[in-house]
């Protein structure tokens, strides 16, 4: 046979896009300003952009993250400014970018901000003194050489130079920049979809229907067989009209999604209005805030895969919950369903003719769009076995691409024999083409794990002996399963021919199949006893809890099960045995004290019994050595855990919410392989082992257990641990050797009242990034070596009674957050009734002669949360203004009177002042330029304000319950003059004010 080139594309000619645009941008220069409102009205026009918000160090190579976005974008837009070559980041992002345009087509559009095409064409000016400073600092030379040509080509492109566009309007240049940008993306979009087999004209079809130019608002349903490409056509329809209206969604599988409509109407809430979050209490609230939220804009939704009436009543019910020249677009099987919802035009979706199944076919079979010689009259005979149908054409061929001339004859030779109306028979024919543990997988995938995460069927097939990873591989490569977004799914005309494939020997008699997925089937096969030796797998997964009948012998014929879920079944009492050969046995709600004394299931990997009425596992020893995994969460009558001396690979413990439990095994603390340790919220443990050497333990769950007052000793390195839980415990103080935890990146001690002390031996934790200590109010002081932590990014003292932190905190450089809300004993009368003494440069009146430092040294400081400390005037220090990485200034409810100017305006990157509830604050200090939001509510004595309309980054600004300030005419005038200003800006550019996310965010593990 001829070899025939491979090829994992639709087509080999068309890059894989994942943006729309990409931003190449000199952050200093146009971040805050001209690229924040470009990016934002891209937004808007629903425009996928990538824009890199890393504060990045200079000198660092680009990532490769970022070359792969600018790899997968289709334009790129590059802002040159004033500063732009000082960047050697910026340097390396345009030669990328311009190797983007030569080798995939990528399209590039330069913008000149306040610097000449010139400047740029020829590196003069600060372009020249760019390079100059580079030669010194760079020792790669031809690095530097090759930013000189990009340069050249990029500043040689047709693009908009602002000072000169539209009268130096920075507004309306955004404005032509992003119709450019719409349109050049439509034509795009086009250009591809007439690459695609079938799609152009399809597409033109439902355009037609669509009729774009009315204004009345449109339902259009698109119906058709499964696998016919319904929701192919809906996709290359709302990628190239989206653009045209004010929100745009596509809404995949809403029939998987049925039973959660609510999260649906969240999604097209979302999206359409850019929220950032919103919650919805019940479908009926869903359906009128779509109707009164979205009545007066012009919108496109895309529905995909509605089966029920229900689906469309809550999520599109009427065309008057939707602005004029809205589009609403159905995908289904069932034209019954459209014609019922009152659709406006229906658009039949036809198999593809003979030419394009061929193309389609070849393209899977020979990775082109005609057959490979020879192979000309195979591909028409095997194309009308298909009957045209797209999905069974792209598995066919994927399951001939690269076979041998016979087998192509052999394969056709079979289905010849199977009717033409039988689709699902010629399906099987990749299942047939299949090895035997594959076939496994994909019968168990197709019964079992559809639409679950790839991560859990690889662990639970892993336990089947299985090597899951390659075999789930070859099923996304022969078109039978797909991957998206972490899980696993199957067209479900697959699915159904995995279905017949397990029941055909015995159509009528489940207890005879080797799976049993059906609630219907497994119940009459428990509580009839029909089970038989053929039974692999049982997956009972009830939507709502419902009473079932197991007889006493129901799994005794099952001795090949090793699958067993079974969820939502009210069952009075347990069977007498349980299978030894599972392999993973969960079971929610198991109902009896402890698994049966037979059970003796050595080849057992997982064990999940939540909300079980387990008192005791089992008594003694068991030599259970393929366990991994044990959670038996929310199990409330659970009082003792098992020995584990023979559970030696056990890698995830899950006790979560148990809360009878009162004591733990000392044998849990050698599980050398123990990864994950969770027992949140066991409310009535007392005690944990007294030592422990978990020597692969990742993270440690305590959190809520409120009788534990004491932490183990640690007797080993545990250097795997990143994350430590301790919230709402009873522990006094931690033990010394808390330092062998040398990769402790998160300690969170939050709320435990008892606590007392911390060990110095916290302080040789050289990975420690956060450390959350809020509410431990018994708490008075720090490690005086707190300081040599220099990986501390993040510390929370909130609530606490520390009144002389140690004055090591000033060379924490590395610190990013520092939060000491409420903390009045900070603020006592021995320390000033003023800011904490540790942040002075100065004695306090009551000092002992010690000397505290100043806050000069937290040069990485960005969050500074004092609020709610009893400040006074005397306690602001006189060099706030120092911290130069600071952004966001919280010192509300103080006491002081006044602020000093120069603290607050050298604060050269503070973009949010927060002053709420000051009650004593007379005068607002002069801003810095780069404020963006003041609040300063409830500040009742505050009487003028520095000019606010001066600060063009100002979006938002309150001041309620100020009544003195509105008394001044001057300052009120211009508080209305600097919100009518922001109004219009918003108005242009429908940009939708919000208070940003914190700079840094408490680490999850």
């Amino acid at each position: 046979m001829r070899n025939i080139a491979s090829s994992s594309s639709f087509s080999a000619s068309t890059p894989k896009w994942t943006y729309d645009v990409f931003l190449s941008f000199r952050g200093e220069d146009v971040r805050k300003s001209f690229v924040d409102f470009l990016y934002s009205a891209l937004q808007k026009k629903g425009i996928y952009t990538f824009k890199d918000d890393e504060k990045l160090e200079r000198g660092r190579s680009i990532s490769p993250a970022l070359l792969q976005a600018i790899k997968e974008s289709r334009i790129a837009v590059i802002i040159f400014s004033e500063n732009y070559a000082t960047s050697s980041w910026c340097l390396d992002e345009l030669a990328e970018i311009i190797d983007c345009k030569h080798v995939l087509g990528q399209t590039v559009l330069p913008v000149f901000y306040y610097v000449d095409p010139s400047v740029v064409r020829r590196q003069k000016g600060s372009f020249d003194r760019a390079f100059v400073k580079h030669e010194d600092e760079i020792e790669d030379k031809e690095r530097i050489q090759k930013w000189r040509a990009p340069l050249t080509e990029a500043a040689s492109i047709s693009g908009w130079d602002v000072p000169n566009t539209a009268d130096g309007h920075e507004s309306k240049c955004i404005q032509e920049i992003v119709e450019y940008v719409v349109a050049k993306l439509e034509r795009v979009v086009a250009i591809e979809a007439k690459n695609q087999v079938g799609i152009d004209s399809r597409v033109q079809r439902v355009n037609a229907l669509l009729n774009l130019g009315s204004g009345k608002v449109q339902f259009i349903g698109i119906w058709g067989m499964s696998g016919i490409g319904k929701t192919t056509i809906a996709w290359a329809v709302f990628n190239r009209i989206s653009t045209h209206f004010e929100g745009a969604i596509f809404l995949e599988d809403v029939r998987k999604q049925s039973e959660s409509l609510k999260n649906l109407q969240e999604e097209i809430l979302l999206k359409i209005l850019c929220l950032k979050d919103l919650r919805i209490s019940s479908v009926l609230e869903g359906s009128k805030m779509i109707q009164t939220r979205l009545c007066c804009k012009k919108v496109l939704i895309v529905l995909d895969d509605v089966d029920h009436l229900s689906q469309l009543d809550a999520l599109a019910g009427m065309h008057e919950w939707f602005g004029d020249g809205s589009r609403i677009i159905i995908t289904t099987k069932n034209k019954h369903l459209l014609v019922t919802h009152g659709v406006d035009k229906m658009h039949k979706m036809e198999v593809l003719n003979e030419y394009e199944a061929n193309q389609l076919f070849s393209w899977h079979a020979f990775k082109k769009d005609y057959p490979a010689k020879d192979y000309e009259e195979l591909s028409i005979e095997i194309v009308h076995y298909a009957g045209c149908l797209p999905l069974a054409l792209k598995v066919l061929g994927s399951f001939l691409y690269g076979r041998e001339m016979a087998e192509w004859r052999s394969e056709v030779e079979r289905l010849k024999r199977i009717p033409e109306d039988e689709i699902m028979e010629k399906l099987k024919v990749s299942f047939n083409g299949l090895k035997e543990v594959e076939k496994e997988i994909f019968l168990d995938i197709a019964c079992f794990f559809e639409g679950k995460k790839k991560d859990y069927i690889r662990r639970v097939l892993d336990s089947f002996n299985f090597c899951p990873d390659i075999h789930i591989n070859v099923l996304i490569q022969k078109s039978l399963i797909t991957l998206s977004r972490g899980r696993i799914l199957m067209h479900c005309l697959i699915q159904e021919m995995g279905w017949n494939i397990v029941r055909e020997k015995a159509p009528d008699e489940p207890g005879k199949h080797s799976r049993l997925w059906v609630a219907e089937e497994i119940c009459d096969v428990l509580a009839r006893d029909k089970a038989t030796e053929n039974i692999v797998g049982m997956w009972l997964d009830l939507p709502t809890p419902q009473d079932v009948v197991i007889k006493n012998e129901a799994f005794e014929k099952m001795k090949k099960l090793r699958l067993l879920k079974i969820n939502n079944a009210c069952v009075s009492y347990c069977p007498n045995c349980i299978p030894n050969e599972i392999r993973w046995l969960n079971w929610h709600g198991y109902p009896s004290k402890s698994l049966p004394e037979s059970f003796q299931p050595e080849k057992l990997i997982g064990l999940k019994l939540q909300y079980s009425r387990v008192i005791q596992l089992w008594k003694g020893i068991k030599l259970l050595d393929k366990l991994k995994y044990i959670n038996l969460s929310y199990s409330q009558k659970f009082i003792r855990t098992p020995d584990f001396t023979g559970i030696r690979n056990l890698e995830r413990l899950i006790l979560e919410g148990c809360s009878s439990l009162t004591e733990i095994h000392p044998s849990a603390g050698y599980l050398k392989r123990l990864q994950k340790f969770n027992l949140r919220n066991c409310t009535n443990l007392r005690s944990l082992p007294k030592k422990i050497i978990l020597e692969s333990l990742e993270v440690m769950i305590l959190s809520g257990c409120s009788k534990v007052g004491e932490f183990p000793e640690i007797l080993g390195t545990m250097d795997h641990l990143k994350a430590v839980y301790l919230e709402a415990t009873a522990i006094k103080e931690l033990p010394p050797s808390i330092e062998h935890l040398t990769s402790l990146v998160l300690l969170n001690l939050s709320y435990c009242e008892s606590l007392t002390s911390l060990p110095s031996g916290l302080c040789r934790l050289k990975c420690l990034e956060a450390l959350i200590l809020s509410g431990c109010s018994k708490l008075d002081r720090l490690p005086e070596e707190l300081g040599h932590v220099l990986s501390l990014e993040e510390l929370y003292v909130d609530e606490t009674a520390i009144s002389e932190p140690p004055s090591s905190i000033v060379l924490l450089k590395n610190l990013k957050t520092l939060s000491s809300r409420g903390c009045k004993a900070m603020a006592s009368h021995k320390c000033r009734a003023s800011l904490p003494s540790w942040l002075l440069g100065q004695k306090s009146q009551d000092s002992t002669g010690l000397v505290f430092p100043s806050v000069s040294g937290l040069n990485s400081l960005a969050k500074l949360d004092l609020s709610d400390c009893n400040l006074s005037d005397k306690g602001l220090p006189c060099d706030l203004g120092s911290l130069s990485s600071l952004v966001e200034l919280n010192l509300g409810k103080n006491n002081f009177t006044s602020i000093s100017a120069a603290s607050i305006k050298n604060l050269s990157r503070l973009r949010i002042l927060e002053l709420v509830g000051c009650k004593r604050l007379e005068i607002l200090p002069e801003l810095p330029p780069c404020i963006e939001e003041v609040y300063a509510d409830n500040c009742t004595s505050l009487q003028s304000a520095t000019d606010l309309t001066k600060h063009g980054l100002l979006h938002r600004v309150s001041f309620s319950n100020c009544f003195k300030l509105l008394q001044d005419e001057p300052t009120s005038s211009m508080i209305y003059a600097t919100w009518n200003h922001m109004l219009k800006v918003f108005s242009f550019l429908q940009y939708t004010s919000r208070r940003p996310k914190n700079i840094l965010r408490r680490r999850d593990y």
